[in-house]
C-alpha cells in the first residue's frame, strides 16, 4: 500500500475513533441500559401496538423505572435525533457508540 493510501486509512480510522469517543461522552446511558430501553420502546409500541404521541413520555417513564435522571436520558437520546419515542427506537442505535446491537451470549 502507497504511504498516502496507508496515511488516509490511519486518518479515517483515527476520525471515526473520535467520533465514537464523542457519542460515548454524550450518552448517560451504558450498553446495556440503552438495549433495555430499545427493547422496552419497541414493547410499548409495537408489542402492544400502541402507537408513537410524538413525545418522550415512554423514555422518561423507563429512566424513572430504573433509577435514572430522566433529564440526562431525554437530553442524551435527543443528541442523537431521539425527539419522540419512535425516533429513539429507530435512531439511538448501540452501533453508533461503538457497541453490539444485541448483548454477547456467554455459552
Amino acid at each position: 500500500m502507497l504511504p498516502d493510501k496507508r496515511r488516509k486509512k490511519e486518518l479515517l480510522q483515527q476520525f471515526k475513533q473520535n467520533e465514537v469517543a464523542e457519542a460515548r461522552r454524550k450518552m448517560c446511558l451504558a450498553p446495556d441500559q440503552l438495549r433495555d430501553l430499545l427493547g422496552y420502546l419497541d414493547e410499548q409500541m409495537f408489542g402492544l401496538g400502541i402507537p408513537c404521541d410524538h413525545t418522550l413520555a415512554r423514555t422518561e417513564t423507563w429512566a424513572k423505572q430504573q433509577g435514572i435522571d430522566p433529564n440526562n436520558v431525554l437530553q442524551s437520546v435527543r443528541e442523537f435525533g431521539g425527539y419522540c419515542d419512535c425516533e429513539v427506537s429507530y435512531n439511538v442505535k448501540p452501533h453508533l457508540f461503538g457497541w453490539a446491537e444485541e448483548e454477547p451470549h456467554e455459552e
